[in-house]
C-alpha cells in the first residue's frame, strides 16, 4: 500500500502516530508525511518522508494567538482557556483552507491507498473523500475531541466540501485507532482499533546522567511540553523548585531548551536542568513523573508504571488528561490554583512517592498495555480496509 499520514503542526500529535508508521514500513508498505514546513524537522528526524503542504505562516499566526490567549488567561488566578465549539470550528475551517489545496495536490501525485490522520486535520478527511480512499484517525491519548468535534467541523466544512466535489459534506473516517489501555479513555469516546502505546518523544542518545547509583535521591522527572514552556510553564518551575526544598532526599529532573535554561533564576540544588532527552532513554530510573497534561508523556509513564503528579495548563485538553490519569488511580492532577501553592505541590509528589496506591494504578495500567495489540498486529486489519 501507499499509505499518507497528515498530521496538525503540533509534534505531540504527530509522535503517537510514529510506531503505527515504522509497522507499516516493516510490513512492506510505503508511508508519506504531508505536514506543515515547520513539522518537517521533527517528522525528518524521527525517520518519516515527507511533503509541506500549507506555509510556515499559519503556524506562526496559530502560535501567536495560543500565545495572546496564554497571556489574557495568565492575568486571571486559576484562569483556563475555554473556547467555543463556534470558536474552535473557524479555527479548523481557516487551517483547512490554508492546507486544502496542497494536500489535494500531493494526494493526486502520490495516489494513496490508505490515508491515516491525527484527530484534528480534518483536511485529510476531505482529502480521503476527494480520492476516494478510507481515512482512519489516530488518536493521541485520552480525548473526547474526536467525538464532539464531529458536528461542528461538518458544519463548518460544509461549503468547502462541496466546491470540492463532495456534496454529502465532511467524509467519516473508516475507522479510529485509539492507543489507550483498557480503562484510561473516556466512557463516552467513539468505540475504536486498540492498540498498544510503544513510546516515542523524539530520537537521541542515551546521557551519561541517565546512570542511577545505589542510594541515591528519588528522581522525579518533570516535562512541562514545549508548548506551556513557551507560554508561561517557567513561572511553575519556580513554584515546582519551591515545592522541592520542602522534601527530602528527592531530585527533580527537568529537560530545558537552552534558550529556557537561560531565563531561569536560581535553583535549590535538588532541583537540575538538563537537555532535551527523549523521556523513554530515562524513565527507569525514576520514581515518578510531573508533567503539563500531555498524553504522550501520560501514557510514556504510564508504560514504565509511573504514578504521576499532572500540572494541566490552560488548555483543556491537558486537564482532561489529568483527570483520566486521577480517575485510573495512577495519579493526582491538580487544579490551576492549587497549582499556585508550593505546598500543595509538594503533598502530592509525597502521595506519589510514599503512597502505595498511585504506584499500584500506574502499574495497573502498564500491566494492561502489555497485552494490547501492538502496532505491528494492526498492520492487517488496515490493509482489510484497503
Amino acid at each position: 500500500m501507499r499509505v499518507l499520514l497528515a498530521s496538525v503542526s503540533v509534534p505531540s500529535h504527530l509522535l503517537p502516530m510514529v510506531p503505527l508508521a515504522d509497522a507499516l514500513r516493516a510490513a512492506g508498505h510505503d508511508v508519506l508525511l504531508a505536514c506543515q514546513p515547520d513539522l518537517v524537522p521533527h517528522a525528518e528526524s524521527a525517520g518519516l518522508l515527507t511533503a509541506a503542504v500549507g506555509s510556515e505562516q499559519l503556524e506562526a499566526e496559530r502560535r501567536r494567538k495560543m500565545t495572546q490567549v496564554a497571556k489574557e488567561q495568565a492575568a486571571v488566578p486559576g484562569g483556563v482557556w475555554q473556547p467555543t465549539w463556534e470558536q474552535l470550528a473557524a479555527r479548523w475551517r481557516q487551517r483547512v483552507d490554508g492546507v486544502i489545496d496542497d494536500q489535494v495536490a500531493v494526494g493526486r501525485r502520490w495516489r494513496p491507498d490508505l490515508i491515516v490522520a491525527d484527530p484534528l486535520e480534518f483536511g485529510a478527511r476531505v482529502l480521503g473523500g476527494v480520492l476516494d480512499v478510507p481515512v482512519v484517525v489516530h488518536r493521541w491519548g485520552p480525548e473526547t475531541m474526536t467525538t464532539e468535534a464531529a458536528g461542528p467541523a461538518r458544519e463548518a466544512l460544509a461549503d468547502l466540501c462541496a466546491r470540492l466535489g463532495l456534496p454529502d459534506g465532511l467524509p467519516d473516517p473508516a475507522a479510529i485507532v485509539d492507543p489507550c489501555p483498557p480503562g484510561l479513555q473516556f466512557p463516552e469516546a467513539a468505540p475504536a482499533m486498540t492498540t498498544r502505546h510503544v513510546p516515542f518523544n523524539g530520537t537521541g542518545s542515551v546521557p551519561p546522567w541517565a546512570r542511577r547509583t545505589p542510594g541515591a535521591p528519588a528522581r522525579i522527572c518533570v516535562s512541562l511540553g514545549s508548548m506551556p514552556a513557551h507560554l508561561g510553564g517557567l513561572t511553575l518551575l519556580e513554584t515546582l523548585a519551591a515545592a522541592a526544598v520542602d522534601l527530602d532526599r528527592v531530585e527533580l529532573l527537568v529537560p530545558l531548551a537552552p534558550d529556557l535554561r537561560a531565563q531561569v533564576g536560581p535553583l535549590p540544588p535538588s532541583v537540575r536542568l538538563v537537555e532535551p532527552t527523549p523521556l523513554h532513554l530515562f524513565l527507569e530510573g525514576c520514581a515518578a513523573v510531573v508533567h503539563h497534561g500531555g498524553s504522550g508523556t501520560a501514557l510514556t509513564a504510564l508504560a514504565h508504571g509511573l504514578p504521576q503528579v499532572v500540572l494541566p495548563q490552560f488548555n483543556p485538553a491537558l486537564a482532561q488528561c489529568g483527570r483520566r490519569v486521577a480517575d485510573v488511580g495512577a495519579g493526582v492532577s491538580l487544579t490551576a490554583d492549587d497549582q499556585l501553592d508550593a505546598a500543595g505541590i509538594a503533598e502530592a509528589l509525597r502521595t506519589v512517592l510514599h503512597d502505595p496506591e498511585p504506584r499500584a494504578g500506574a502499574e495497573r495500567m502498564r500491566t494492561a498495555m502489555t497485552v494490547q495489540p501492538t502496532p505491528a498486529a494492526l498492520v492487517p486489519a488496515l490493509e482489510a480496509l484497503v
